[in-house]
This record gives C-alpha cells, structure tokens and sequence, in this order.
C-alpha cells in the first residue's frame, strides 16, 4: 500500500506509533483497522500487535487480516441505509403536500352536510376528492369530486393533482358540469398519452334549495342515494368512460330532481367496498348500505366514521390494499 501521503500516511504512523507502544510495553495489545490503496485497488486490514513476553527477550506479535470485503460491504450498507432515509423523507414530503391539496375544512352551506376524508394505503396515493363552491345566480350550489387514478404510489400522486389543476382551473370558465369534464379529460388524455394510467371520476353538483342532484361519471363508480323516509337506495348511474383514455369522448350530464330532505349521498373509490380481509373476503356495498341505513338520522361525520369503523373491524389485521376515500352528503 502507498503510505507516503494523505490521510493514509497518517493511518501508517498511527499503526506504527501502536506497534512500538507495545514493544516499549505501554500497552500490552494494539487493534486498529488500517485502509490503504493498494496496485490492485482499495484495501482495508485488521491489525492486531500485542505483547506475548514480558520479560528479556521481549516478544511482539504483529498479525493482520484482510477485511475488504467485510468494510466494502458495510459502507454499501450504510449507503442504501442513507438512499432510505432520504426516500422516506421524499416520501413523507409529497404526503404532506399531497394533504394540503385536500380540503381543509367542511363545506358550510345552508341546507347541507357533508364530509369527507381519504386513508391512504400508502404514504400517497392516487385517490382524491374536493369541494367546490359555485354561485349559481342568487342560489349556492356545492360541486363534489372524487377520483381515483389507476395505481398508488408518487407516479400516481401527480396525477391526482393534475387533475385536480385541471378541474378547478375549467370550473373559473363558465360552461354544463358535462363539459367541463369532456375539456378535463381532453387534457388528460394528452397528458397521458401512451401512459398506460387513467382516472374515474364522479361529478356531482347539489342544490340545496330545490334540491336537486346533476352528476356526470366518467368511468367511477355510482353514487349511493338513500331515501330514509321511502328506505330506497338508488345508485346514481350514468355512461362515460374514464378520464385520459379517449381524447374526444362527449361526457352527459344526469340529474334528479325532487331529493327528499334527510336523504343522503354517498360518494367513494371502490378501495371501500373491494376491501378485503386476511380471508379474502370483500368489505361490499351491502355492508356500507346497512351502515347508512342504520346511521341514517345521524350526521353526515358521523356516518363516515361508521363507515370507516367497520371496514376497520373487518380488515382486522390486515392492511388496505387500496386507497380509502368516502364523501358523505345529506341533505338538511
């Protein structure tokens, strides 16, 4: 090894100045871990010297072992160990922006309640949701989203919240809730070109002072509308393909009119009812019906959490395989 110059150099005078400490019997064992360059590359050795005989003649034995491949292995370790943290902490960054995209409060609308929340199953995810005000001559009128981009995960991330830019970005222009989603996916199917990713998405807008419900669904699954006078679910269906696939696809506007007051809506990503626990079993739609409808004269937080407590109670251990998102509307 060259041991003329640099840190090497040093290292060679510590092993030196460790030997010879021995031999004056100041020590009676010197240990030491000496990396050096070598013609064939970099090298690093244990040494050990330690005193065997005290008295005359004095014995040294000086030993030594070539430990490369142990040293080279735990820097490479100690490498990935630093590329882990600093994904995790990119990770944890783009969660935190992520949830500041979301809404940070309730609507307060007359007429309404509503709420909404999202679990992801991974530090970020491509699901999402939003609430939007729209002032529609002299009524208030709530514009509800939610969506769900194929996959999870960062890749999945960006694309939420490029649908999300692109959306509000539409809703500032005037124009019917179904073309405004036909410009969305416009733009997102240039964007996604030979992406092999696409977004479902349910649009609904809701009058409080009539009331009546316009939606326009873009491949995502039908909304839930319980009657607890009547005790009548009615899914809110509709055609139209998911966002991002076909760049000239025409979306339609649905509506219902007459909403009965205390009736309640129910929008989520198929992660609710496609949950499944360590059986395999799936959480279903039957079962979140049954929660709404024995939660229906409570508050619309309070039948969300409901919801959430028993996919919580089914999946046991178990983890989400999906993103969670549920909004839940009712009507005052």
């Amino acid at each position: 090894c060259d041991a003329t110059i640099g840190k090497e150099a040093k290292d060679a005078h510590k092993v030196a100045a460790g030997i010879r400490s021995v031999i004056a019997g100041e020590t009676k064992e010197f240990l030491y871990d000496y990396p050096c360059h070598g013609p064939d590359g970099r090298h690093f050795f244990y040494l050990r010297s330690i005193r065997v005989a005290e008295k005359e003649p004095i014995r040294v034995v000086v030993s030594y072992e070539d430990i490369t491949a142990l040293k080279l292995a735990e820097e490479t370790s100690r490498k990935r160990e630093r590329e882990r943290d600093q994904l995790r902490h990119s990770l944890e960054l783009a969660r935190e922006i992520q949830q500041k995209l979301l809404p940070k409060e309730n609507p307060g609308i007359a007429g309404l309640d509503v709420t909404g929340k999202i679990i992801y199953c991974d530090e970020t995810g491509g699901d999402y949701y939003d609430f939007i005000h729209i002032k529609d001559n002299s009524s208030e009128q709530l514009g509800i989203v939610v969506a769900d981009v194929v996959g999870h995960g960062i890749s999945s991330a960006l694309i939420m919240a490029s649908v999300r830019s692109a959306l509000r970005q539409r809703l500032s222009i005037s124009g019917s809730i179904s073309q405004v989603i036909t410009d969305v996916n416009r733009q997102m199917a240039g964007d996604l070109a030979d992406s092999g990713q696409f977004v479902t998405l349910f649009y609904l807008v809701v009058n409080p002072d009539r009331p009546i419900l316009q939606w326009v669904r873009a491949g995502h699954e039908p909304a839930i509308l319980y009657d607890p006078v009547a005790d009548n679910f009615v899914e809110l269906q509709g055609s139209g393909m998911a966002l991002g696939v076909d760049q000239y696809f025409q979306y339609e506007e649905n509506q219902k009119k007459d909403v009965s007051r205390g009736s309640i809506v129910v929008l989520a990503t198929d992660g609710v009812w496609e949950a499944r626990n360590e059986s395999g079993q799936m959480f279903g739609r039957t079962a979140v019906y049954d929660i709404i409808r024995k939660n229906s004269a409570a508050s619309a937080d309070e039948i969300l959490e409901a919801i959430f407590s028993q996919i919580k109670k089914f999946l046991k251990t178990s983890k989400p395989e999906d993103d969670l998102t549920l909004v839940v509307v009712k009507i005052l």
